[in-house]
């Protein structure tokens, strides 16, 4: 048994996706103890490797359950939110993971420790008005935080890219086998970030213990969604031809490809590129607030990008 005294207790609700694992690695070497919550533990034991013996404890929770929530984050200084989905399916709903739970999350960790902070995960381009339900939920998600736990700290990141990613990873499997890219919302406009950049903000948060503060977190640049593809075709080297579709057409291919067991593109997610460019509002706080400098994406894809090129990995 492990009696080692640590700095900080951190609990993470979502921790074990890649966003989580970047920031676990990044958070035990401060000499924090990590509580991660998870459906199934068995799939969260490889975090346990990032620390000492016991410094990350792997719990199965279920985030319906009041009392459940309320023993994980007993003696916590510090929870961080990061559930969420990008299409709903079965029993996986917006409205219950991205407004009911934070929701619920903040009202039990004001009542278990009023004086930590809580770590919200957002989304970039969140709006009140919006006809997209992913969108919407993430806003009266992040609203129920704010008002309910005064020591909220709200990140809005954008597209996250790293070597799990669900964003370019995909789009080389499609590349792989499709000879061109029907591609709707093509001048829609992103400022993809590392996660890295995301796990060292998060990190920075904490060890200064901010708090009351929201933070929009991007890239240095900005891409149309097509400049993102054709930086990716030229990354694992390969041509394509890419045709710019309208909404009005990408919004039919969506309503067949949603019903795939992972969805390529769902009715939703057209109508959050038909809202417009997701990238820095000027309304929050960013990177530069945080002495950051966020990494160009371009030095980080090759790293994971290069097993989708014609050799492989053993490509020049």
């Amino acid at each position: 048994m492990n009696n080692k005294n640590y700095s900080k207790t951190v609990c993470l609700f979502g921790g074990t996706g890649f966003v989580g694992e970047a920031i676990v690695q990044k958070l035990i070497k401060n000499n924090f103890k990590i509580k991660i919550a998870t459906r199934n533990p068995y799939l969260a034991q490889n975090l346990k490797v990032f620390g000492d013996i016991g410094q990350v404890e792997i719990q199965k929770i279920d985030i319906r359950s009041d009392e459940a929530i309320e023993n994980f984050l007993k003696n916590a200084d510090i929870c961080i939110n990061l559930i969420g989905i990008l299409y709903e399916n079965g029993s996986q709903k917006f409205d219950e993971l991205h407004f009911q739970f934070p929701k619920k999350l903040a009202s039990i960790f004001s009542k278990v420790c009023n004086k930590g902070t809580l770590i919200h995960f957002s989304s970039l381009g969140v709006k009140a008005n919006s006809q997209s339900k992913y969108i919407h939920s993430k806003y009266i998600g992040e609203q129920e935080v704010k008002n309910k736990f005064h020591n909220s700290v709200i990140i809005k990141p954008s597209i996250i890219i790293g070597p799990k990613d669900n964003f370019f990873n995909m789009f080389a499997k499609l590349i792989n086998i499709l000879p061109i890219i029907p591609l709707v919302g093509s001048e829609t406009k992103f400022q993809p970030v590392c996660v890295t950049d995301i796990a060292i903000a998060v990190n920075h948060i904490i060890c200064e213990n901010i708090k009351q503060a929201t933070y929009e977190l991007a890239g240095s640049k900005i891409y149309s969604f097509r400049e993102l593809i054709e930086l990716l075709l030229k990354e694992i080297r390969k041509k394509r031809l890419i045709i710019p579709i309208p909404f009005s057409i990408g919004k039919f291919q969506a309503f067949f490809l949603q019903l795939l067991p992972k969805p390529v593109l769902t009715i939703d997610q057209v109508k959050i590129l038909e809202e417009g460019d997701n990238v820095l509002s000027g309304n929050a706080k960013t990177f530069q607030d945080l002495n950051i400098m966020p990494a160009r994406i371009e030095s980080v894809l090759s790293s994971y990008l290069k097993v989708f090129r014609p050799k492989g990995q053993f490509s020049n």
